[in-house]
């Protein structure tokens, strides 16, 4: 019997010894989890600041204007047509400042303390709860629980991870978008150029066209002025023609009465050899060139002839006193081609300035083959 309480008493000593280096062990593990623990649990406390408490708030979507996606061209457009990236765009991701999750109050802080769920007994105490599951084990997790805190975080946390990954879709989409109207503006950049160019030139060649109108505008002036000076020049030629014509008809009718006593003069003179004389070779001799032409009415079909001092003298004598015989000479042009050569025409004669050697002949228009001209020949 006292062999075996020796035993005991030595079985008892070594557990003792060894509960006693345990305890000398344990005591400082305690300091290091006491620390480890409140360490953890203030670093938990600060990343739980860093998480939204709850989500954005839904709000109304602003009224975006639309990016113009039509082509431009010159025709106006009321409604282009428009892009529909603002309709899907999650505007509420841009919500600022949300408020984040906070542990810091003594509440929660004792509450990280609990790993295990308690509840009041009948006198007031905390007791464990057993766990629904395992009665023989107590519950760590609900109400009241380390493990309630962790898993708000822990949801707050996957949620606002959640919403960062949409956000980082967002940023895509508004990438690509803005890559679109980057390219579109840098076009539109270029063609604008090249239309200010193109409108550069043209407000030159607009300037230059108002130049060329401005001077035209001073050449019509100048134009309306000298018209209206010709005008009144024309007006009194025309009076000058019409005193002239009136001189014309009045030499006319004497001439008339000179003819007819020139050819009762003349009777049935004849030149040996040849038919009876015409008034021509009658007054003027030889055939030949008498004269030119030194001015043409074509309207009153009249022209001046310069005749030469010869046939002039041959036609109202060396003294330039004889009447002028109404004679009828031919017109040629040297060089003329028609199916007639050179002949233009037979003129009459009307009236004599007899001290310029000058003549008023009628044009016959019956044997008109061209329009006269100044410096045709006169001849028969």
């Amino acid at each position: 019997m006292g062999t075996v309480l020796k035993v005991l008493v030595i079985v008892i000593l070594v557990l003792s010894g060894a509960a006693l280096f345990l305890a000398v062990e344990l005591y400082g593990k305690r300091e290091l989890l006491i620390n480890r623990t409140h360490l953890l649990e203030e670093q938990f406390r600060k990343v739980a600041k860093t998480i939204e408490a709850a989500e954005p708030p839904d709000a109304v979507q602003p009224n975006y204007v639309a990016k113009d996606v039509s082509p431009v061209t010159s025709k106006e457009m009321d409604n282009p047509e428009r892009s529909p990236f603002w309709n899907t765009y999650q505007y509420k991701l841009e919500t600022p400042n949300l408020p984040s999750m906070n542990l810091d109050s003594d509440k929660l802080q004792l509450q990280l303390r609990h790993y295990y769920q308690t509840t009041k007994d009948a006198n007031g105490k905390d007791v464990k709860v057993k766990d629904p599951v395992n009665p023989g084990i107590y519950s760590t997790k609900g109400p009241g629980t380390m493990q309630e805190l962790l898993d708000q975080v822990l949801e707050r946390a996957t949620k606002q991870n959640i919403a960062l990954n949409k956000t980082r879709v967002e940023l895509a989409k508004v990438r690509e978008e803005l890559g679109t109207t980057i390219e579109d503006y840098n076009k539109i950049k270029q063609d604008g150029r090249a239309d200010k160019k193109t409108i550069d030139d043209k407000n030159k060649e607009i300037d230059k066209l108002k130049e060329d109108i401005r001077n035209l505008e001073r050449k019509v002036s100048g134009l309306e002025e000298e018209k209206k000076n010709l005008a009144a020049e024309v007006a009194e030629l025309k009076k000058d023609n019409e005193n002239k014509q009136a001189q014309i008809d009045d030499m006319a009718k004497k001439m008339k009465e000179q003819e007819a006593t020139i050819k009762k003069l003349m009777g049935d003179r004849k030149v040996p050899g040849k038919d009876p004389v015409t008034l021509a070779e009658a007054f003027l001799g030889a055939p030949g060139d008498k004269g030119k032409i030194v001015a043409v009415d074509d309207k009153l079909k009249f022209v001046v002839v310069d005749l030469s001092d010869a046939a002039m003298t041959e036609l109202v004598g060396e003294q330039r006193d004889r009447p002028m015989p109404q004679i009828e000479l031919l017109v040629r042009r040297p060089g003329f081609k028609s199916a007639s050569g050179e002949f233009i025409t037979r003129i009459k004669f009307r009236q004599v300035l007899r001290q310029k050697n000058l003549v008023v002949a009628d044009i016959l228009i019956d044997w008109q083959q061209a329009p006269v001209e100044i410096n045709d020949v006169v001849f028969f």
